[in-house]
């Protein structure tokens, strides 16, 4: 009779073990935490990305590092991003230390954002995560002038509208 229950007790642990793995990895809902845009895809655990050592890329920034704006209208700021690896995760966009990531626009693999800054310094913080957890984090700097100061700084000689 033990060796009876045994058997019918090792059979229903072998069923249950399947259905509880697959409840766990369950797909995380996208949240944004910490102001951060959540791809949505799912958690990194949800994968094996452990081959991916390599962080997401982040190009074509603008401003550039350095560069003179106007101080009318609405200053623009933009970032390309990318990963070869896992692929992005999550991105986060800081500007002079405020996180902003829930008022830009993220669409595909860049990221805008516009807003009246004042004249002076400005500076803007860039956080891509990847699916794997590599991260990378650009940061520059570049300021906005007023009138008779570069009048349309790094755009040319047209304000440039999205």
């Amino acid at each position: 009779m033990k060796s009876t229950l045994r058997s019918k007790l090792a059979v229903a642990v072998m069923l249950l073990v399947p259905v509880s793995a697959m409840l766990v990895a369950s797909p995380a809902s996208a949240q944004h935490r910490d102001g951060a845009y959540d791809r949505g895809q799912g958690s990194s655990h949800d994968r094996d990305y452990r081959g991916d050592h390599r962080a997401p890329r982040i190009f074509d920034v603008t401003p550039e590092h350095g560069d003179r704006v106007s101080e009318r209208g609405l200053t623009r700021i933009s970032a390309r991003f990318g990963d070869l690896g896992a692929g992005v995760a999550a991105v986060t966009l800081r500007v002079d230390g405020r996180d902003v990531t829930r008022r830009a626009q993220v669409d595909g693999d860049d990221i805008r954002y516009a807003d009246n800054l004042a004249p002076g310094r400005h500076w803007a913080e860039l956080v891509v995560r990847d699916r794997a957890g590599n991260t990378a984090r650009r940061s520059w700097a570049f300021d906005v002038v007023g009138r008779g100061h570069g009048q349309y700084g790094a755009y040319g000689q047209q304000p440039q509208r999205w």
